[in-house]
């Protein structure tokens, strides 16, 4: 099956191109060009789409979310994995890590097991690339929405059953201060798991030994972060100080419009930079579906003004939004689309060590590709070449 895209603006990585074309081959992208096709080029190809001036750009890369389309990630069956990448494939998103929040080991392998399930399935959604646990191993100062019952300290008899029982894991964030934790990344270095350092209220020289111990990523910086504090009068370095000090130190932030202000994101911009920062969702189940102010995610967490907040009102319990909105919001901020797509593609497909298969319209590359308009609106979704929208 050979389609071409052409007429639009290709999105490449250090430039966008006003004019050119892709094509693809059985799922793989065989050629990227700034000419024009010629008749006879688009003759013989099985499928050919007029992108009509709009963007051609690589598919986004979620690197954290919990669910959409009504569902938690691993919560029931195989549905809690598959509708939320349905739902997140018709808004741009065509690679994403399904994110188990803090709970109960048994409830964690239940999703191992789940997602082991849903990966077989031929289902028309963004591709999953392996799971993400989000906790347990968090501080209880910096829980946000968390629960509090499910946190603890590294326990090597829980973790290596379940490290033992899959290759599936792909990433762990946990506090980096917690005792056992330097063992801890140890076992997730040798199975070649990233470690973040997330819901975490660790000082700056904590952070600092733990990216040595193998941990290059923050979990959503300034949600659920230490920072600056006085001690006796003396000022004490946190994660987020950390997370600008340390040159090599990857971060993502959560670009829905409410986690984090105008200026938070043009700072994180400015001085860590587009190669070094990926935006994400955060979100949960109510991403991308209709849910009105009062709708409850949880016991304890609401749907409100566009966001989900834990029902006293005193902290974000997570996103509802989808990849295409973050787009708009780093716009509306300021920072150059150029840069905000390699903040959804090329840099959290670096982060996760997925780049020589996705992440950039290059030939080789599988086909994740997308085309959307100037308001970030979705035309056409190929997944790894299959069209979904």
């Amino acid at each position: 099956m050979r389609t071409v895209i052409y007429n639009g603006k290709l999105i490449l990585k250090d430039r966008i191109s006003e004019q050119g074309f892709i094509e693809i081959t059985d799922g793989i992208i065989t050629k990227v060009s700034l000419a024009n096709p010629v008749k006879t080029f688009l003759s013989d190809a099985d499928s050919i789409i007029d992108a009509q001036k709009m963007y051609i750009s690589p598919g986004f890369i979620d690197i954290h979310t919990h669910g959409g389309g009504g569902y938690e990630f691993g919560e029931k069956d195989e549905d809690s994995f598959i509708v939320p990448c349905k739902i997140h494939a018709l808004h741009g998103t065509t690679s994403l890590y399904p994110t188990i929040s803090s709970s109960t080991f048994d409830i964690m392998e239940k999703a191992v097991v789940l997602y082991k399930k849903a990966i077989r399935t031929n289902y028309a959604g963004a591709s999953m690339r392996g799971l993400h646990f989000e906790g347990p191993y968090f501080s209880a100062a910096q829980k946000g929405a968390q629960q509090e019952k499910h946190l603890r300290v590294p326990n090597a008899s829980e973790y290596m059953k379940i490290l033992d029982m899959t290759d599936d894991i792909k990433r762990w964030s946990s506090a980096c201060e917690l005792e056992g934790m330097q063992q801890f990344a140890l076992e997730l270095r040798k199975k070649g798991i990233l470690a973040a350092v997330g819901h975490s209220d660790a000082t700056y020289e904590q952070v600092e030994n733990a990216h040595k111990w193998g941990f290059s990523l923050i979990t959503h910086l300034y949600s659920c972060c230490s920072s600056i504090k006085r001690d006796k009068g003396y000022r004490i370095l946190g994660v987020v100080e950390a997370a600008y000090l340390i040159d090599d130190m990857d971060v993502e932030i959560i670009c829905d419009g409410h986690h984090l202000p105008d200026g938070l994101i043009q700072m994180v911009y400015k001085f860590k930079g587009p190669d070094k920062t990926a935006i994400i969702t955060d979100c949960l189940a109510y991403a991308g579906i209709n849910a009105p102010n009062g709708t409850l995610l949880r016991e304890d967490i609401m749907v409100e003004d566009g966001v989900a907040k834990l029902t006293d009102r005193s902290a974000f319990g997570g996103s509802i939004a989808t990849f295409d909105m973050l787009v708009r919001t780093s716009l509306k901020a300021g920072l150059p689309l150029l840069d905000i797509i390699k903040m959804s593609t090329m840099t959290p497909a670096r982060i996760m060590g997925i780049e020589k298969q996705t992440g950039s319209l290059e030939t080789g590359k599988e086909a994740d590709v997308i085309i959307f308009d100037q308001n970030i609106n979705m035309h056409t979704v190929f997944v790894k070449g299959s069209r979904i929208l």
